[in-house]
């Protein structure tokens, strides 16, 4: 059970926050931030690929997030900045200055995916290689 100290989002300060409520640790920085540029679904995914590769943090199991995973994130009560100053609602444990969306890994017909945006607190359908202000939050499951 909870208590009212216990902090969902937790800065593990090693570049990763975890979530205690979902027992999901989420890389601090995202793909953006890493790159510095915005990404398709394939180039998201190709990152992802990367951050295993290189055992980002300590970890090769890194992935993109379910839709319920990237919406989970988003908190009116909590915000900070991203690249263009606009708030976006997550908690201040994450990194500021990244994007406004995630990619996610929830593929729909033809050749759509969900992309959410932490702005607003909905997903839309964007085209895999569109060209969009798009990156992407890494995740992966606590076990």
């Amino acid at each position: 059970m909870k208590t009212s100290e216990t902090k969902r989002f937790v800065d593990n300060g090693d570049g990763t926050v975890t979530d205690t409520e979902h027992n999901l640790m989420w890389k601090q920085t995202d793909a953006f931030q890493d790159e510095n540029k915005f990404m398709n679904w394939y180039d998201a995914r190709d990152y992802i690929v990367q951050l295993n590769i290189n055992k980002a943090q300590g970890y090769a199991d890194w992935r993109l997030p379910t839709l319920a995973e990237a919406e989970s994130l988003f908190d009116e009560n909590h915000h900070i900045p991203d690249v263009d100053r606009f708030d976006i609602f997550i908690d201040p444990c994450f990194a500021p200055r990244g994007g406004f969306t995630t990619w996610t890994s929830d593929e729909m017909p033809f050749g759509t995916v969900h992309v959410f945006y932490y702005r607003y607190g909905h997903s839309n359908l964007s085209h895999k290689e569109g060209i969009t202000k798009d990156s992407v939050r890494a995740v992966r499951d606590i076990k």
